[in-house]
């Protein structure tokens, strides 16, 4: 594929590499794309060749010899009309959103802007013929009730994908909190003779968590999602023991 028009562009502050064709076709370098993304050379490889085993991706990339700035080299590109499909196909897991969230909001913002990032790059500049003031008014006019409505679109998608997240600690500590006070409640306060019986009082908190993290579908209380903070609170401060350990705590507390 030659006649190639090499290009490094600014996504979101990332140099990417990309190119256009003689056919019109822009294609971008995934490399580029899954460093800044901070992908490690491991996970970077592994999308290569997820993509040359999709069924849908597979026919869209291709190795092109691109100028670098070091040199030639042969890199593995993706038509960039593909381009948010394979971005799509990037999973988002909880452990990722966990453990990478920079890596997940990089995601987000790649797959909102980056094709159209891309492919203005490759556009012609255009001259436009002088406008009056009042066409001057009514264009900023349009453009800020279209820039309104994109920041509305982005500020909804980052709000679902922030209530996706796991707790915070912060709230982590809060759902917590909420827990311990019930567990005091139940047992009958600290000076109670079941509160000061280790054997009951750990039995309590671990049936308590366990009720919690069935509620939400999850192993641990940390991994409940953000957006289910106020439910969680909720149902760790209305939790009731089960049948045999209300009635150990009682007799427990009568023996007194």
């Amino acid at each position: 594929m030659n006649e190639l028009i090499v290009k490094n562009v600014d996504v979101l502050g990332d140099s990417i590499m990309a190119a256009k064709d003689k056919d019109g076709v822009i294609w971008v370098g995934i490399r580029w794309l899954c460093q800044g993304m901070g992908m490690s050379d491991g996970q970077f490889k592994r999308q290569i060749t997820n993509i040359q085993k999709d069924l849908l991706l597979k026919s869209s990339g291709s190795n092109l010899v691109l100028n670098s700035g070091a040199g030639e080299r042969e890199v593995f590109c993706l038509k960039l009309d593909y381009l948010p499909i394979w971005l799509a196909k990037i999973s988002i897991t909880p452990n990722i959103q966990q453990e990478h969230p920079e890596l997940a909001a990089k995601l987000l913002n790649y797959q909102l802007k980056a094709k159209d990032i891309l492919a203005a790059a490759f556009l012609p500049k255009q001259v436009t013929a002088p406008v009056t003031v009042q066409d001057q008014i009514k264009l900023l006019a349009q453009g800020n009730v279209e820039l309104n409505q994109r920041v509305d679109t982005l500020n909804d998608r980052m709000d679902r994908f922030e209530k996706e997240l796991p707790l915070f600690p912060s709230e982590a500590e809060e759902v917590s909190l909420a827990a311990t006070r019930r567990g005091i409640m139940i047992l009958g306060g600290k000076k109670s003779a079941a509160y000061k019986n280790p054997s009951i009082r750990a039995s309590v908190y671990r049936n308590l968590y366990i009720y919690l993290n069935y509620n939400f579908g999850t192993k641990r209380y940390k991994e409940i999602k953000r957006g289910q903070l106020q439910r969680a609170v909720e149902v760790a401060e209305n939790w009731q023991p089960p049948a045999y350990l209300a009635e150990e705590i009682d007799k427990e507390n009568a023996n007194v």
